[in-house]
C-alpha cells in the first residue's frame, strides 16, 4: 500500500515568503543563480504538494462543495504556471518565481484547509474561506 508522506506546509511557506520581503529585489546578475535555485525547490515543492491537495479534495466527495473546487481550480493553474517558462532577465524571472510562490501559499492552504475538514476539525460550509478570491 502506497501511504503518503506528510507534507512539510512550513517548509514550502518559508520557501515561497523569501520573494515578499520588504528588501525583495530584481536580482542582479551574480544573484540570479541564487534566484533559479529558488525557483527550482519552489517548482519541486509545487510537484510533491498538487497530488496531495488532489488527495484530500478527492476525500471529500461533494463535487459543489467549494472549498474543494477553489481547490482544484488552484491545483490546475499551478500546473499552468508550471508549464511556463520565465522570459530572460531577470525581473521576469523575479516575477515568475513569485507567481509560482503564489501557487504555493494558496495550495498550502487548501492543504491544510481540506486537511482539518477531512479530520472533523471544522465545520463544513457552503463557503470556501481561502486568500486566492477573498
Amino acid at each position: 500500500m502506497n501511504v503518503p508522506l506528510p507534507v512539510d506546509i512550513e517548509t514550502m511557506r518559508t520557501s515561497a515568503r523569501r520573494l515578499f520581503t520588504p528588501d525583495a529585489e530584481v536580482p542582479s546578475t551574480e544573484e540570479m543563480e541564487e534566484l533559479e535555485t529558488l525557483t527550482l525547490t519552489l517548482r519541486g515543492h509545487l510537484a510533491l504538494i498538487i497530488p496531495e491537495v488532489e488527495r484530500v479534495a478527492a476525500g471529500r466527495g461533494d463535487d459543489d462543495d467549494m472549498p474543494r473546487v477553489c481547490a482544484r481550480t488552484a491545483v490546475a493553474e499551478s500546473r499552468r504556471k508550471l508549464n511556463i517558462e520565465p522570459r530572460p532577465g531577470p525581473s521576469s524571472h523575479l516575477a515568475y518565481a513569485r507567481r509560482l510562490s503564489r501557487s504555493l501559499i494558496a495550495l498550502c492552504d487548501h492543504y491544510e484547509q481540506l486537511s482539518s475538514r477531512a479530520s472533523g476539525a471544522r465545520s463544513v460550509s457552503a463557503s470556501c474561506g481561502c486568500p486566492c478570491h477573498s
